[in-house]
């Protein structure tokens, strides 16, 4: 357990490294887009790929279902179709959810290569966006925060009502996930479950700080 916790920080941290120095390096949003667009290519067509010609493939557990991975592919969609319309509900997802992810694993020990390559690769590619939004001087509103909260708990209500139908635990609604994460220290369901919940609420919170047209008047951006 300690070897799994120790590599899983280690490699978080070095991610970690590349992502300050592209943030305090890299003055050209559009070159991080084409290397956001690369990554996410390379990810999810790798990912997919290699589990179905494996023979690995499991709908339970593999569909792009959990809050981190729908905004992957989001992205990706808002890339090919040149839209900006669901940038909000996407950065909302992913800063919180990149720092989640380089926090905690929902992974074990005997999980293929590919499912840890894909774990860390899909969280860096939630901040490598943040960053990008950031340097696009993208501005979050209120009504972009209520409607994407109120977004997110249908998609929530949708995945407990998946979940119970073909027994799968996409956004751990059933049990606790495996792994090294929060959930360990956190009592049985459901409040592990309420407490995730809450933590969401606050990253939007603070993601929307960030982003919001107020604070980056007083930062004179």
């Amino acid at each position: 357990m300690l070897d799994i916790y120790s590599n899983h920080f280690f490699i978080t941290s070095i991610l970690s490294l590349i992502l300050f120095f592209i943030f305090f390096k890299n003055k050209n949003p559009q070159r991080l887009y084409k290397l956001l667009t690369f990554l996410l290519v390379l990810n999810i067509s790798t990912f997919n790929c290699y589990l179905i010609y494996s023979g690995n493939y499991d709908f339970k557990v593999h569909l792009p279902l959990h809050l981190c991975y729908l905004t992957e592919i989001g992205i990706l969609l808002s890339i090919f179709f040149k839209t900006e319309y669901y940038y909000g509900w996407l950065l909302l997802n992913s800063l919180g959810g990149g720092l989640s992810g380089f926090l905690n694993s929902n992974l074990e020990a005997d999980s293929l290569f590919i499912e840890y390559l894909h774990l860390y690769l899909s969280h860096f590619n939630l901040l490598l966006f943040s960053i990008f939004i950031y340097k696009s001087k993208f501005i979050l509103t209120k009504n972009t925060l209520i409607k994407s909260t109120l977004f997110n708990a249908f998609i929530f209500l949708l995945i407990v009502i998946f979940n119970i139908f073909f027994s799968s635990n996409y956004w751990f609604t059933r049990f606790k996930p495996p792994g090294i994460n929060l959930t360990n220290i956190l009592p049985g369901f459901p409040y592990y479950l309420l407490v995730l919940v809450i933590i969401g609420l606050i990253s939007y919170y603070c993601t929307f700080k960030l982003f919001s047209k107020h604070r980056k008047i007083k930062a004179g951006i």
